[in-house]
């Protein structure tokens, strides 16, 4: 019996991300790790802050209270986020490359926005700027692109 059309080639399964996306998820971690860190050290100044001062602001005390809850709350949540989408990009989830993609698109144009509201070029304009080019680059290799698809490279 013929078939209609070749059998189509099979490839190899590979156990582990590439070099590419195990470099965006370790710069992933590490940037939620911090906003966590941030998080904790909010929240630890806002209890500093209202042991020492709390008597003495009264009532504005509870409304300082849950502004710098919501704030910590922000901070853990994008903290989260960002170890979550990292580990996701790690096992070969092509919409959490996407996302990234898309943040780091964001994050270029809000660069660019800075550097055309700033006339003269700044290196904190370039150094802004490098990070997510460069994480770009590293999600849109034929290697990143092939294992968020077939899990093949």
């Amino acid at each position: 019996m013929a078939y209609a059309y070749p059998p189509q080639p099979v490839y190899a399964t590979r156990t582990t991300a590439p070099v590419s996306l195990h470099v965006v998820a370790v710069f992933q971690y590490l940037g939620g790790l911090a906003m966590l860190g941030v998080a904790a050290l909010f929240a630890v100044a806002a209890s500093d802050v209202m042991a020492q001062w709390g008597g003495q602001l009264g009532a504005r005390s509870t409304t300082a209270t849950s502004i710098i809850g919501v704030v910590v709350a922000v901070f853990a949540t994008v903290g989260l986020t960002a170890i979550i989408l990292g580990r996701k990009v790690q096992r070969g989830r092509n919409w959490a490359r996407v996302v990234l993609i898309l943040l780091n698109v964001l994050s270029l144009a809000s660069v660019a926005w800075q550097a055309y509201s700033t006339s003269p070029l700044t290196p904190s304009t370039i150094a802004g700027a490098a990070f997510p080019v460069l994480f770009l680059l590293l999600l849109n290799t034929r290697a990143a692109r092939s294992w968020c698809r077939y899990r093949t490279y």
